[in-house]
């Protein structure tokens, strides 16, 4: 599995000519390549500035090029985060490009995010490669219960997901809270991470182990990747925790009782 990290402000093109780029860099036995979306899009729709019809044309133009990519080089591209739409709700998730087939979508955050995107009530982990990984979002990291779910539902490794201009977290504090979330769980976390050049913002991208020593850390205004082998936990899912745990987070997260929705 390789990790990248790059300019999330570029166009749809440059941003895939870039992702293949970085997969020729790799080394052959890598088959699953985990990045971060174009962040600008994203951003956009979350404050009203974009239409859905209008962010969802751009995601198929992206994932039409990533399909492309996946197709020569014989290996799954996993982007992260994407909008999806359940009704009148919209969700984050993590789209799939395998080299074969048509893209895949798994649920993604638990916490819902200002009043715009809505909370999955079911988890998942994304299993690829042997290994499953599970997908945290934002200011989920900084609630322990998140990691402890993905712990719970049998994670080999949790991928925390902070793009840049939607992460205004301190870059540094993201990667202590790394530290913290990985030595709690006894997990590895993967910190997808990346910048924009523009705007002379980013959060970091990293690797720390189960006993918390950072492992690969980037934090620069440039392209990086890095390869991982994930360790396979072989730990069975506790559906009694998870729903505990889950109880807690909408307890934490629900407004007062007359002040409508979160801001």
């Amino acid at each position: 599995m390789a990790v990248i990290r790059l300019d999330l402000g570029s166009s749809s093109r440059k941003y895939t000519e870039a992702v293949s780029e970085v997969l020729n860099q790799v080394s052959n036995n890598v088959s699953i390549l985990l990045t971060l979306s174009p962040v600008r899009p994203l951003h956009d729709f979350l404050n009203d500035r974009r239409t859905y019809p209008n962010y969802r044309n751009f995601v198929k133009s992206v994932n039409k090029k990533l399909m492309n990519v996946a197709r020569r080089r014989g290996a799954s591209i996993v982007v992260t985060p994407v909008i999806r739409k359940g009704g009148d709700k919209v969700f984050l998730s993590t789209s799939v490009m395998p080299p074969l087939g048509q893209p895949l979508f798994k649920a993604g955050n638990i916490v819902p995010i200002n009043n715009k995107v809505s909370f999955n009530k079911s988890p998942e982990i994304l299993s690829m490669g042997g290994v499953k990984l599970c997908f945290t979002y934002l200011e989920e990291l900084e609630m322990p219960e998140v990691a402890r779910i993905c712990k719970f539902l049998g994670g080999d490794a949790v991928v925390t997901v902070n793009p840049p201009l939607l992460s205004e977290r301190d870059p540094e504090l993201t990667l202590k809270l790394g530290v913290v979330r990985a030595v709690e769980n006894n997990i590895p976390i993967i910190g997808l991470g990346g910048y924009l050049t523009d705007g002379r913002i980013q959060q970091p991208t990293f690797l720390i182990n189960s006993s918390g020593e950072v492992v690969d850390f980037y934090n620069d205004y440039e392209p990086a990747v890095f390869e991982v082998e994930v360790e396979r936990l072989e730990r069975a899912a506790r559906l009694d925790l998870i729903r505990k745990y889950l109880k807690l987070i909408r307890e934490l997260t629900s407004p007062p009782l007359g002040q409508g929705p979160h801001p």
